[in-house]
């Protein structure tokens, strides 16, 4: 899988994606100014189009500057979220603790709560599909595949591929409950 976004055009359809899906802020202050998960979010999608279009100086300056506020704003929560892993219309639910490898595939509109690790085992990471939704503190280790349409229940620990789509999956090691 090649860089996601590589021109203005994905840039703005990702972001617009990402805060069409995002549930709006709570309270007056944030509704104006936007809330901290839309700042993180525009923050990963920005540094993602100046990674991937390094065309001059000016590129390479706002890829630090958007890629070292995501730093930041992750060292906050706790979290790691990589550039170029997610798909848009990415949903954040609650932005502690979210571990992702940089190698690991997310497909579009996907949904992570807080705790959520897509991690690597035996040198490989998983591949997600889309509109997959990641409850608090799930897992998803390896080199597997996780269908379009997948549940992934709170705590649960996946590590065989969940290859039927439409399903949800839930304990550990996961199982597919219907």
């Amino acid at each position: 899988m090649g860089p996601l976004i590589n021109n203005k055009e994905d840039l703005k359809a990702y972001i617009a994606a990402d805060q069409e899906r995002q549930p709006a802020p709570h309270g007056l202050i944030h509704r104006l100014f936007g809330g901290r998960i839309v700042k993180l979010k525009v923050h990963l999608r920005k540094a993602e189009y100046y990674y991937n279009s390094a065309k001059s100086p000016w590129h390479s300056l706002m890829y630090l500057y958007h890629y070292m506020c995501l730093k930041r704003m992750c060292a906050k929560y706790c979290s790691e979220i990589p550039i170029n892993v997610f798909g848009k219309g990415l949903v954040i639910w609650h932005p502690e603790r979210i571990i992702i490898n940089p190698d690991a595939r997310v497909g579009e509109y996907c949904s992570l709560s807080s705790g959520v690790v897509i991690a690597q085992a035996h040198d490989q990471c998983p591949v997600i599909g889309d509109y997959v939704e990641l409850m608090i503190d799930s897992k998803v280790l390896g080199g597997i595949r996780v269908a379009d349409h997948v549940r992934i229940g709170a705590n649960a620990l996946v590590i065989k591929e969940a290859a039927e789509a439409n399903t949800t999956w839930a304990g550990v090691p996961a199982k597919k409950i219907n």
